[in-house]
């Protein structure tokens, strides 16, 4: 496969899996068994580890959102990483306000296309400077 096919069948995964967090039922089988997840930023600043990890994130998130959905805005793959950026869109659950959040992950993904690790940031400056200590 070549590269801009990879990078966009990853992306696909990334979606997928964000999709199935947000949904508040991860989709195991798009993550190894070790996966970590590791938030830059915000009140669910922290590493998450494997599902259990996520379970508790997505309870942590889930206190202060009512809801939530997210898009992809754009993406390159190195190696076995991926750059993504896109919006998540959040509703409060106390007051109803809509927030737009920017933000920019890195994935590592596994030889067998499941995801290994995601990095996530809401500064852009500090996702490129991470992409480039990863891509060095």
């Amino acid at each position: 496969m070549n590269a801009p096919d990879l990078a966009a069948e990853r992306a696909h995964t990334v979606q997928r899996w964000t999709q199935s967090v947000l949904d508040r039922s991860p989709d195991t089988s798009l993550v190894t068994h070790g996966f970590e997840y590791v938030q830059h930023f915000g009140s669910t600043e922290g590493i998450y580890v494997g599902i259990e990890g996520m379970e508790r994130w997505i309870e942590t998130f889930y206190e202060i959102w009512d809801r939530a959905h997210s898009e992809l805005e754009s993406f390159r793959g190195a190696g076995d990483h991926l750059l993504a950026t896109g919006r998540m869109f959040v509703v409060a659950g106390k007051t109803g306000i809509e927030v737009d959040i920017l933000g920019t992950s890195i994935v590592r993904f596994a030889e067998d296309g499941r995801i290994m690790r995601i990095d996530t940031y809401n500064e852009a400056d500090d996702a490129h400077e991470a992409w480039e200590a990863v891509n060095a």
